[in-house]
């Protein structure tokens, strides 16, 4: 019986080979006047490379008052065309398929981008996201917006795309008009459903004339999760009025980029398959071909979708950020070496919100795939890397391929270093994936792998390697508080390593970053009452917005307090089992006292030095991630691809 997955699937006139679609991904790749550029053209024929069906591109803005990405892709003008014309080509010489994705992102658009004046949508109402009240359209406006989308739909067809994508979801501008939320007019465009879908239905008309035959999918919603949104039961409606209006496919997400992102996003913390039965229903009220997406980042998962009939196709946007072979991989009985995407953010979005790119934590290609090549070295050489965190693993691995003889040396007994903690603490659990397949794919290379095995100048004397790479992390800082000796306490690292336990029923949690917040909830949900307290009056200051802001709820609702401008002087033992004695940060009077019955230390590591300094001029030598200065995995991992590539 064949694969479900790569069965091909004919929509009018074009042949999808399989069924993964890579969905929309902002990727910030364009130039500032929306231009495309070789990292796109690179980027997309890589993920052909790997086998995906279908590639939707990113949002492309058919007008600059509707652009949300300082260097997001246009097609709002005609020079455009050339250069969407050579990435079409490309993706076409590589064997691929491409779909382009137009939009106006009304008052979801970028406020740094567009003047407060040119903010549009159906409606005044206010985006709470960006805090912009937008100015209505008006009725003489309308049928501009329309021909916007119609001149971008020709330019789409002049470019030589198999397919194009309309959004009447994610709170743009369409969905906009088509959400009572957000249309509170009183005109033809405003009232009951068939008014405000008068905006979409002539924009999607439009764009049939512009575009001919090619195939049009149609983005909708099953669920706004905002209060007075559309809900499922609008989408069915939805789904049949689209089908009679000459759509081809239609594509399943939700939320809106104004008041509901997360469930626009999907990051940790948001159900997993969260669409799933929901695309079902709808897809039981149409005869057209379903897209769904929404952290389906299985092979396994997507099969099961396909089988059960959820779906006729899976978008797979972050999983081939991770991994661009996973098409590949799942054909060749492979997916145990699949890199899965954890949902983490920290190298798409939150890289995004900086001003940045999208790169993806997980992969150092990402993004790079038109300037970074992993070629074979020059000479073979003796590699010794020490340490097997994220950074130590992935410089063995990238070692290895361009063929060096590569021993990895990890003093506790399994791989992971602290990213291993990560995976500890709720909603990580899929972090494990990502050590599981770098487990195989370093056996696959031929990686030695030593574990509980603590090295010294003299193993490294012994081994007479080439290379040294030092991945050796950081250890946690224990500052000398007052009476910590007389008082039951541990670092949250400990506790999560499972070396030493809480056995109170409430504890103190000193420093309130991403550990002491995380460690926090994961005693929280063991029923540990948690107050968590910093110095700073900032929280979780290294994790994306969204993420942050999502776990502060959880906390909220778990009952943990937390607490800023809280600074701890000593603790005292008591027969609660500690008090813990604190003033007001940075100034001010008066002690506040906490009872607890035991402290958790979550303030921050330091790198750790003492093999670094011993070897330094006894070998050749490379030093990353946290032994040189503690951050986040996407630098270690980064790193040890560099570095990999270096030796």
């Amino acid at each position: 019986m064949s694969d479900v997955l790569f069965q091909p699937l004919k929509v009018r006139g074009l042949e999808i080979p399989n069924r993964m679609v890579m969905p929309p991904v902002k990727l910030g790749y364009g130039t500032r006047d929306g231009e495309v550029t070789e990292r796109h053209i690179a980027f997309y024929r890589r993920r052909v490379e790997g086998g995906v069906g279908l590639i939707i591109t990113e949002p492309m803005y058919i007008a600059p008052n509707g652009k949300e990405v300082p260097t997001q892709l246009g097609v709002h003008e005609d020079k455009l065309v050339e250069g969407l014309r050579k990435l079409v080509e490309e993706v076409h010489r590589a064997g691929g398929k491409i779909a382009a994705h137009i939009n106006h992102a009304g008052r979801a658009a970028n406020p740094k981008l567009v003047p407060q004046e040119q903010m549009i949508s159906a409606s005044a109402v206010t985006c709470p996201a960006n805090g912009v009240t937008p100015r209505p359209l008006s009725l003489e406006e309308i049928p501009h917006y329309v021909d916007l989308f119609a001149q971008g739909a020709r330019r789409v067809r002049e470019a030589g795309f198999d397919a194009i994508e309309i959004p009447f979801s994610h709170g743009y501008l369409i969905h906009q008009f088509l959400s009572p939320h957000s249309n509170r007019r009183h005109d033809p465009y405003g009232g009951e459903f068939e008014a405000r879908l008068r905006f979409g239905r002539e924009v999607l008309a439009a764009a049939r004339e512009a575009v001919g035959d090619l195939p049009i999918i149609v983005r909708i919603n099953a669920r706004d999760y905002v209060e007075g949104g559309l809900e499922l039961k609008d989408a069915l409606l939805l789904a049949k009025e689209l089908e009679g209006m000459g759509a081809d496919i239609l594509s399943v997400t939700s939320g809106t980029m104004c008041e509901s992102v997360p469930f626009c996003l999907y990051p940790i913390g948001t159900p997993k398959a969260n669409l799933l039965p929901m695309a079902d229903k709808i897809r039981a009220q149409v005869s057209l071909p379903v897209i769904v997406a929404g952290r389906i980042r299985t092979p396994g998962l997507a099969r099961e979708a396909l089988q059960r009939g959820q779906a006729d196709l899976v978008g797979l946007g972050r999983p081939l950020l991770a991994d661009p072979d996973l098409p590949l991989k799942a054909r060749k009985g492979r997916e145990e070496e699949i890199i899965l995407c954890a949902a983490c953010h920290q190298g798409c979005l939150a890289e995004l919100r900086k001003g940045q790119s999208t790169s993806c934590m997980f992969n150092p290609e990402t993004g790079r795939e038109a300037t970074v090549r992993i070629t074979p070295a020059p000479k073979p050489r003796r590699v010794m890397v020490i340490g097997g965190g994220p950074g130590g693993m992935e410089a063995a691995l990238i070692a290895a391929r361009r063929g060096h003889e590569v021993d990895l040396f990890e003093r506790e007994r399994e791989l992971g270093g602290l990213f291993l903690l990560a995976t500890r603490v709720p909603h990580k659990e899929e972090f494990a994936d990502y050590l599981s397949a770098m487990e195989v794919l370093l056996r696959n290379e031929g990686v030695r792998v030593h574990l509980g095995e603590e090295v010294t100048p003299e193993l490294v004397q012994q081994q007479r390697p080439d290379v040294v790479i030092l991945a050796t992390g950081a250890e946690p800082v224990v500052p000398p508080f007052p009476g910590l000796d007389d008082v039951p306490w541990c670092t949250a690292y400990e506790l999560l390593a499972g070396k030493r336990r809480v056995d109170a029923r409430e504890v103190f949690i000193i420093g309130a970053g991403t550990t002491g917040l995380e460690t926090a909830e994961y005693l929280a949900r063991q029923g540990v009452k948690c107050t968590v307290a910093r110095r700073r009056d900032v929280l979780g200051d290294k994790l994306d917005m969204l993420i942050r802001n999502m776990l502060l709820k959880r906390l909220k609702d778990l009952g943990v307090e937390v607490l800023t401008g809280v600074e701890v002087v000593r603790l005292e033992k008591a027969p609660e089992g500690v008090k813990v004695i604190a003033r007001p940060y940075p100034e001010g009077e008066g002690e506040r006292v906490f009872v607890a019955g035991g402290v958790v230390i979550a303030m921050g590591l330091r790198p750790r030095r003492e093999l670094a300094e011993a070897l330094k001029g006894k070998a050749e030598l490379y030093e990353i991630g946290d032994c040189i200065e503690p951050r986040e995995a996407l630098d270690a991992i980064r790193e040890g691809f560099e570095v990999g590539l270096k030796v």
